[in-house]
């Protein structure tokens, strides 16, 4: 049994050896390819910072703009005046500014609706004048219609008068935040003063032959508004305006109903332009 065991023992140590000399001698083999491969690049690498220091200066001039060339000075900057390529008006706002608009008007109140017919003409950017024609009709706010059996047709109690309103007025127009808002859309404030013709003719009579008996006044008014201009074509203006009438007739009035005279014929007016340029 022991000599087994020291053979065993023997045979192991042999076998110990052997292995540490392998692990010896791989170690110390040379990696061949690689090894000189990476000896090639860090050769290169230090050609290429060394290249790089030498030459710097002439890398930073090449980058900077106007830069002078070796030997020369740098020239002053010249002035250069930059003109625009187009003017600074478009054909289109130049018609629009040298251009007379005129067009018609549809008119609602609470006297109900009316038409109207205007004429513009710009004289500058921002401002403008006009002129205004009006017609609608002018009645008590409470009238309200029914249909007469025995009349067999349609009536207001107590109505005595039908009466319209004719306002002329002359009024400037001035165009608001020009330079902040898109053509399409031009909101602008506008003021005008004239005379307002004013017509009665009796309810009970025909509608037509009622104008053979009717009556004419004649009262000075005015309005102030706001509204905006629409769209951005050269033909053509579409505009809104919301305008507060001044139009009072003095005395005790003019009655439409028996009993509730109409003291001022004025009140709050929405307007729809469109006209044309001309």
């Amino acid at each position: 049994m022991h000599s087994s065991d020291n053979s065993l023992d023997s045979s192991h140590e042999r076998r110990v050896p052997s292995m540490a000399n392998s692990m010896v001698d791989s170690e110390s083999i040379p990696m061949g390819h690689t090894g000189l491969t990476l000896k090639c690049m860090n050769i290169f690498a230090s050609f290429l910072i060394l290249f790089l220091v030498m030459n710097s200066g002439s890398i930073l001039n090449a980058q900077v703009t106007g830069a002078p060339l070796p030997g020369k000075q740098l020239e002053e900057d010249s002035t250069i005046i930059f003109k625009s390529p187009r003017p600074l008006l478009s054909e289109q706002q130049q018609s629009k500014l040298n251009s007379k608009i005129w067009g018609v008007d549809v008119l609602f109140s609470t006297n109900g609706f009316g038409a109207g017919f205007f004429y513009q003409r710009n004289f500058s950017d921002l401002t403008s004048g006009f002129i205004n024609l009006g017609i609608s009709g002018a009645r008590n706010s409470d009238e309200f219609e029914y249909y007469d059996i025995q009349a067999e047709k349609y009536l207001v109690k107590d109505k005595i008068n039908r009466l319209y309103i004719f306002p002329l007025t002359v009024g400037v127009q001035y165009r608001l935040f020009a330079d902040k808002i898109a053509e399409t859309f031009r909101p602008h404030v506008n003021m005008g003063i004239g005379t307002t013709f004013i017509l009665s003719t009796p309810y009970d009579r025909e509608f037509f032959s009622a104008f053979g008996h009717a009556n004419g006044y004649t009262r000075f008014g005015g309005f102030i508004g706001i509204g905006a201009d629409l769209g951005a074509s050269a033909k053509n203006s579409m505009g809104v305006n919301v305008r507060y009438y001044f139009i009072p007739f003095g005395g005790d009035g003019l009655e439409s109903i028996i009993g509730l005279p109409i003291t001022d014929f004025g009140g709050l007016f929405l307007t729809i332009s469109v006209g044309l340029f001309n």
